[in-house]
């Protein structure tokens, strides 16, 4: 009877002691899988900083992307709401001191602009426009931070005749290498503008001569944004 006892209180430790391990690697587990799920939140949150939108007389701007390209030149890429149908640029052919890029006391301003892609809503309408912006200068290693200034959109004023082409054939007539480039979209009036290399049409008196005459609408801004020289 005592051996008989002795073997039954045996097996009841040690079904004990297997349930006593589970509950342990249980609780063991569970620790780990909190840990590592806090720290996982924690390097997302360092690595992917949210760049906030910015909006500002019902237009919305994202700032999806910036950095250095070549040697010498800065590109930054946004996003934006198009306040009705039609090309709206953000920087003015004619003067482009209201978009500006600057670090410590240097200011510069953007020598191209161009289109990406553009965004449609559920009906195939185009609501938003993604832009490149480039920049000829190259940020000094020691600067950590930019800020980008947005004052308006332009847009030519309805009715205006076709600037786009005009300019583009005069371009490839004087055997420039870089060029403005149109394309027609529909549910735009005329072409729209695809890349417009500013500092080219600034320099040129033909082609100032041509932008001087384009009869454009301002959309108030401004956006501000300020992020790292290398963004992830």
């Amino acid at each position: 009877m005592s051996s008989l006892y002795q073997k039954t209180t045996t097996k009841d430790n040690t079904v004990k002691i297997k349930w006593l391990l589970l509950i342990m690697v249980s609780i063991v587990v569970l620790i780990v899988g909190v840990a590592a799920k806090t720290t996982l939140g924690k390097v997302e949150n360092t690595t992917n900083p949210v760049i906030p939108e910015i909006s500002a007389n019902n237009v919305t701007m994202k700032l999806i992307s910036a950095h250095t390209e070549g040697s010498g030149s800065y590109r930054v890429e946004l996003c934006y709401d198009l306040p009705d149908q039609r090309d709206w640029l953000l920087t003015y052919s004619n003067t482009f001191s209201n978009t500006t890029l600057s670090f410590a006391d240097v200011k510069v301003h953007p020598i191209e602009e161009g289109t990406m892609y553009w965004k449609y809503d559920e009906n195939g309408r185009i609501t938003q426009r993604c832009e490149y912006l480039l920049f000829a200068v190259k940020i000094p290693s020691q600067n950590k931070n930019l800020s980008l200034r947005i004052g308006y959109l332009y847009a030519k004023e309805p009715g205006q005749p076709d600037y786009c082409l005009e300019t583009s054939q005069k371009m490839v007539e004087r055997n420039y290498p870089v060029t403005i480039d149109c394309m027609k979209i529909n549910g735009f009036e005329n072409m729209v503008y695809v890349k417009l290399p500013f500092e080219l049409l600034s320099i040129d008196p033909v082609f100032k001569n041509i932008f001087k005459d384009v009869k454009w609408d301002f959309y108030n801004g401004p956006w501000s944004f300020t992020f790292p020289v290398n963004p992830p």
